[in-house]
């Protein structure tokens, strides 16, 4: 730890030093900004999560943590626009988290288990969408975008607000489970839940921003909501299927390069599929999905490629999670921020723990997996950046309040749900069987 941390301060201090040196100017070019605030994220950020882990905290903690301190609303070593020039390796970390997703999920082995993550996962969205909708309505006489709005008009927005900030987080469970090796009843379940809840919580916003747009106006565009949300579902999968052939196509004929194909592929998912109002987690999971469960692609084959090149991406996604957030608007919502999270998490649990019983899901699971419920990242964030955009009249501040809470669930949730997983016994079970399942003959693998 003493070792990570002076390596840390010194990283800080020649990241200062090299701002001062360069100038304001050089540092706002796209080419300079852009090159510094990745060097130093993947420096800052690795370095921050071994300091986590030392803690015995997730090192995901770290990698937030460390965007947080360093990000504009804080020690601002990084600017608005170097965090902006760094949108493609957010969308490259969101592609390979939603790839692996769609890998580790494999539909045969996950069958005895559908029921539990289907009741699980509709309840728990339900009664957490219905929880924070009722909160949003008791609290609008008090919410200021919310006062001059009529009841119709408020009930849209709380419809809105309750799929947002009812919404899960794959991305921070699937680092979770990556980092910690954890395999088990709680964590395939959690897993399940999360993806689907996801592709729930983007259908649920389609619809409630096509009623949005009704009520309001909005920002009128060339196509209704509805149709671009198909477009968005269907394109994504069909989409996903192409890619999914493309990498059986590779791994079977080619098999060199892989990391840097895969690589590659979600460069291109995540800046096509933006032009083309596809979204690259879907076009992503759908062909992780079609890989394991169609193409019969081994899933861990996959993940133990992209493993190299998946910790600094990943380190990086999450810092600039981390300096996205805006620490004024929490001090200007903390108390609203900590009621939503309170009472989306006390909802989101006992959905869980409701479908869990109700699918008579194995004790353990009961218990351990509606910590998985709890941690909230990027799904919430970008959908509220929509919102702002096309409702500027009540979207802007729905957006603030959103990132509020999304903030406390950031910094909660990755803790508890790593506590759940050391408490079922599952953290390290993934390593230990495939070491159990690998034959006696197999040479000892090595570190290259």
């Amino acid at each position: 730890m003493i070792r990570s941390l002076i390596l840390l301060i010194l990283v800080v201090a020649l990241m200062g030093s090299a701002r001062s040196f360069l100038g304001p100017g050089a540092v706002a070019s796209s080419d300079a900004g852009t090159a510094l605030a990745f060097g130093f994220l993947v420096l800052a950020a690795i370095q921050s999560g071994e300091i986590a882990a030392a803690l015995r905290l997730p090192r995901l903690t770290g990698y937030l943590a460390c965007g947080l301190a360093c990000g504009p609303s804080a020690a601002g070593l990084l600017t608005a626009p170097m965090i902006s020039s760094l949108k493609l390796v957010s969308s490259v970390a969101v592609g390979l988290i939603a790839l692996s997703a769609g890998c580790e999920l494999d539909l045969k082995h996950l069958r005895p288990r559908l029921r539990s993550v289907a009741s699980i996962a509709g309840i728990s969205l339900v009664l957490a969408l219905v929880a924070v909708a009722a909160l949003v309505m008791a609290l609008s006489p008090w919410i200021p975008f919310l006062r001059e709005l009529t009841p119709p008009q408020r009930q849209v927005v709380a419809f809105n607000l309750g799929v947002l900030i009812a919404s899960l987080s794959p991305s921070v469970v699937l680092a979770l489970l990556s980092e910690s090796g954890a395999q088990g009843p709680v964590s395939e379940t959690s897993l399940g839940v999360v993806v689907l809840s996801d592709i729930a919580v983007i259908v649920l916003f389609g619809i409630g921003s096509s009623a949005a747009q009704q009520v309001f106006g909005g920002v009128h565009e060339a196509i209704s909501p509805a149709t671009k949300l198909a477009i968005e579902i269907f394109g994504s999968i069909a989409v996903g299927a192409l890619v999914a052939v493309a990498i059986r196509l590779w791994v079977r004929h080619v098999r060199r390069g892989l990391v840097l194909f895969i690589l590659a592929v979600c460069v291109v998912a995540a800046e096509v599929g933006s032009r083309l109002h596809l979204d690259p987690l879907l076009i992503n999971l759908a062909a992780g999905l079609i890989l394991q469960n169609v193409l019969r692609v081994s899933g861990e084959e996959i993940a133990h490629a992209l493993e190299p090149a998946s910790l600094p991406i990943f380190a990086v996604f999450f810092a600039l999670a981390g300096a996205g957030l805006d620490l004024a608007v929490v001090r200007t919502l903390w108390v609203a921020a900590l009621a939503f999270a309170v009472v989306r998490g006390v909802a989101l649990s006992a959905g869980a723990l409701a479908g869990a019983r109700l699918a008579r899901a194995e004790p353990v699971v009961q218990r351990w997996a509606p910590f998985a419920l709890i941690p909230q990242a990027g799904v919430s964030i970008g959908l509220a950046e929509i919102l702002g955009r096309h409702f500027p009249t009540w979207g802007v501040g729905a957006r603030a309040l959103v990132l509020s809470v999304v903030t406390v669930n950031l910094v909660l949730g990755p803790v508890l749900l790593r506590m759940a997983l050391v408490r079922s016994g599952e953290v390290g079970k993934k390593g230990a069987a495939a070491d159990l399942s690998a034959p006696a003959t197999a040479p000892a693998p090595t570190a290259g």
